[in-house]
């Protein structure tokens, strides 16, 4: 698969992960709901859905599962707002 824009993949997993973060408030998903499906501990879930900038993969889909969120939109959604950011098209100019 070809990309024609870079991506800024640290912005990109933190804005990924925020939106995960607002999804799970919004709909009450349970951090043991989260924990029971993905073998993690709720603390750790909750540390890294409110404090971290990226989280490992099958936290994070386990945590857009469970909120019944569709993780192929989030990230594309994600990845459209950042390819349309000013900052992102300042970047790609500065090169």
């Amino acid at each position: 698969m070809e990309t024609k824009e870079e991506i800024d993949c640290e912005a990109l997993a933190a804005d990924v992960v925020n939106k995960t973060r607002t999804n799970v408030l919004l709909t009450k998903t349970t951090m043991t709901s989260i924990a029971d499906r993905s073998v993690f501990n709720r603390l750790t879930i909750s540390k890294l859905l409110d404090k971290k900038k990226d989280m490992p993969l099958r936290m994070w889909l386990t945590a857009v599962y469970e909120s019944g969120a569709d993780p192929c939109e989030i990230l594309s959604i994600a990845i459209r707002e950042q390819s349309c950011s000013p900052t992102h098209e300042s970047k790609g100019e500065s090169k």
